[in-house]
């Protein structure tokens, strides 16, 4: 049997924007899951960080629970999130979780700086308020120039009815200031590879870089992979599969063929 791959749900985006790399993996012969909240859109987001410890985070909520999912696999998985899913997979890792991470266009932890462009889409997103919870949300024209970009209109447009939802305002705004998403920099975490397309307009790539250069300071296994052409929805755009080849190469050097 191969290795469990576990796709972890980011921010803006549902859970839905993994289907062709879990159909890839799965044909490589990849056991696959997808790991989203327990519930779709608003309900989801307040059943994990409403009326859980006060003391944390919100952003430590949300690793807390997928860390109790992790937890029950009977092997540990390999971990692939997509920006604030990137982030989650190097908290999880850092915590000793997971046997290797791919965070892709991740959200940056503390000491990284995030990037104006995208500090910018959170300040300007609309607000809205939902179950006792302040939600934000991206219009289609910001979702065209900041995240599908590089697309065609038609295609963007297609791609927001598929896949924006909305995302709470507090969460946002700490991972924004990194608060809850330090790291411990331990050596004996898994490998980590992590992944920027070098036309990305929500988390440029030279904040992903930075970020390997941070992660560096772990004598653990840490790569790093630019794809040029490629906008923040590499899991998805066009040329989707080219990426999805090279991390599977990626795990064959780290892990061994299964």
């Amino acid at each position: 049997m191969g290795y469990q791959v576990c796709f972890i749900q980011g921010d803006w985006l549902g859970p839905a924007v993994w289907d062709k790399f879990e159909r890839h993996f799965k044909a490589c012969g990849y056991v696959c899951s997808v790991l989203s909240l327990p519930a779709a859109g608003e309900l989801g987001w307040y059943r994990v960080l409403h009326g859980a410890d006060a003391r944390s985070s919100p952003l430590g909520r949300l690793v807390d629970f997928y860390a109790e999912q992790i937890a029950a696999f009977p092997a540990p998985p390999v971990l692939i999130g997509h920006a604030m899913g990137g982030l989650v997979v190097q908290l999880l890792l850092d915590r000793g979780l997971g046997v290797a991470g791919i965070a892709i266009a991740p959200r940056p932890p503390q000491r990284v700086f995030p990037g104006i462009l995208s500090l910018l889409q959170i300040l300007t997103a609309r607000s809205e308020r939902r179950d006792g919870m302040r939600f934000l949300r991206m219009t289609p024209g910001q979702f065209s120039r900041r995240v599908a970009y590089p697309g065609a209109r038609q295609v963007t447009g297609q791609l927001y009815e598929k896949f924006v939802g909305r995302v709470p305002q507090k969460l946002m705004t700490t991972v924004a200031f990194g608060f809850g998403s330090r790291l411990h920099l331990s050596h004996e975490r898994g490998p980590l590879l992590l992944i920027s397309g070098d036309d990305d307009h929500m988390v440029a790539s030279s904040v992903v870089l930075a970020n390997y250069f941070y992660q560096r300071r772990s004598l653990a296994p840490t790569d790093y992979i630019s794809f040029p052409g490629y906008g923040h929805l590499l899991i998805t755009q066009p040329g989707w599969e080219h990426v999805a080849d090279r991390i599977i190469e990626w795990l064959q050097q780290q892990l061994g063929w299964f």
